[in-house]
């Protein structure tokens, strides 16, 4: 299931995009300890980096994976929506943290608590991706994978110029 040509084990894009996931797992870990240190600017600092990593991962996702799927594989459309609506979820809930940290009073609580949400929503959606709607990627044609996989590398480097700094 998932991996595309003779060898065993998800296909390159399947495990690009997970590797991706794994990755957002760590900016989330950071913040948390962040928090946990009680320091609202470097929580600031580690959500608004989390949040701008997210939009990338989501905006690869949605450019280019989702309707990929969606043309050649219909059975996934109630799968796909429900994924773009957690994304919006997610979007919206990190910039509410990030926003909650700047200017004075920083209301740290809020923004740990939004945190949370997300984290707790993030492992369940992020199954459902890994599970059945990366490696359905991994059964188109070769190919077509191929492509997939450039434009979603594209995607993923093209970070925000603060994301560097």
């Amino acid at each position: 299931m998932g991996s595309s040509g003779p060898g065993p084990g998800p296909s390159p894009l399947t495990a690009r995009l997970a590797a991706d996931h794994g990755e957002i797992d760590g900016l989330i870990h950071q913040a948390t300890e962040a928090f946990g240190r009680g320091s609202p600017g470097e929580a600031h600092a580690t959500l608004d980096r989390l949040w701008m990593r997210l939009a990338v991962h989501i905006r690869a996702e949605h450019r280019v994976l989702f309707p990929a799927l969606s043309e050649v594989r219909p059975d996934l459309r109630a799968s796909l929506g429900l994924l773009r609506a957690d994304h919006d979820g997610f979007m919206a809930t990190l910039a509410g943290a990030v926003k909650a940290l700047e200017g004075l009073p920083q209301d740290l609580e809020s923004a740990r608590a939004a945190l949370e949400a997300v984290r707790k929503r993030l492992a369940p959606h992020n199954r459902l991706e890994e599970e059945r709607i990366y490696p359905a990627a991994g059964t188109l044609p070769p190919a077509l994978q191929v492509d997939l996989l450039e434009a979603v590398s594209r995607e993923l480097a093209a970070l925000p110029a603060r994301y560097t700094r």
